[in-house]
């Protein structure tokens, strides 16, 4: 099990790699937040709640939240949650699982994030 795990951590971090390159040119995505809240943009705002509800293992209700504030065609929002499902991807395998959640779930997000963003061919993974 701990084996299986691990290549699908591994393929998360690939797709993840692949996806930052191709869209936004950056060999990792790292969305980071302004120092001052007072310059936080709606984007950053979204940020803090996602993360928030996924450190308290709301993990589904922080990717709805996603979804339902993500704005289109924007690169903030992309490189977002590409962050967000990174981060995700690097919780402990038990606290997913504790909390309705699975890596396996977390690729699938990030496989539909890139074909809403025009990358295919990522069934391989």
């Amino acid at each position: 099990m701990a084996v299986q795990d691990d290549h699908m951590i591994r393929n998360i971090q690939d797709v993840g790699r692949l996806i930052a390159k191709l869209l936004l040119h950056e060999q990792q995505p790292n969305y980071t937040l302004p120092e001052n809240e007072a310059d936080y943009t709606e984007a950053d705002k979204l940020f803090v709640t996602i993360m928030k509800l996924a450190e308290e293992g709301k993990i589904n209700e922080a990717e709805n939240e996603l979804y339902v504030g993500m704005v289109e065609d924007d690169v903030d929002y992309l490189e977002l949650a590409l962050t967000f499902y990174l981060y995700l991807n690097d919780m402990d395998g038990d606290f997913l699982d504790n909390n309705g959640y699975s890596r396996e779930e977390v690729l699938d997000g990030m496989k539909e994030l890139a074909s809403d963003w025009g990358v295919t061919g990522l069934e391989a993974f």
